[in-house]
């Protein structure tokens, strides 16, 4: 099963409970838990963004186990041209050619090489091969935009990539900044 949210939180039986007891009073119980490991949780709900938007409001100032709530855009396998062409697909139709932009790389990419082993790439090799054809302007200190990517376990020896483009809000901490359209 896909998933389409992920949510970290602070890692405890009684901080799970408590950040489900906010998103059910928040959202409802429109979702389905796809995997819950002691501070990551993987949804899958109707509209990604929109469950975002609704968590902002409704946590703001107020005190919560969630560290970040992020919308996924796509779910790939961790492979280079994988995560490179879907990166740069939904960057360049999201992100305004006058906006700035910044790459966040969680986990690990890999490439396959010339013997056809997987092979771990450097984060910065492969942030560089992702941002060669999205011709935007960077800006790592304050971007207005972000291209997030993270490595998540969903089974055992079962990795995947997921892929986000959003405003740079979405991805700081929940609690952090008012709630503002995240595309």
């Amino acid at each position: 099963m896909s998933f389409n949210v992920i949510i970290t939180l602070e890692p405890s039986k009684e901080n799970l409970d408590w950040a489900f007891s906010q998103i059910n009073s928040c959202v409802g119980t429109s979702y389905v838990i796809v995997r819950v490991r002691p501070s990551i949780v993987l949804l899958s709900v109707p509209d990604p963004y929109k469950f975002w938007f609704e968590m902002k409001k409704c946590i703001y100032g107020k005190d919560t186990p969630l560290h970040r709530v992020i919308p996924v855009d796509t779910v790939v396998e961790p492979l280079i041209d994988r995560v490179t062409e879907k990166a740069q697909q939904y960057a360049l139709s999201r992100i305004p050619e006058h906006a700035t932009y910044r790459i966040t790389l969680h986990g690990k990419v890999f490439m396959v090489d010339e013997r056809g082993r997987l092979v771990k790439m450097h984060s910065i090799d492969a942030i560089k091969v992702i941002a060669e054809k999205i011709n935007r302007k960077v800006n790592l200190d304050n971007p207005e935009w972000v291209v997030y990517i993270r490595t998540v376990s969903v089974r055992r020896w079962n990795i995947v990539t997921a892929i986000s483009v959003a405003k740079a809000v979405v991805f700081k901490n929940i609690r952090i900044g008012e709630p503002i359209n995240p595309l």
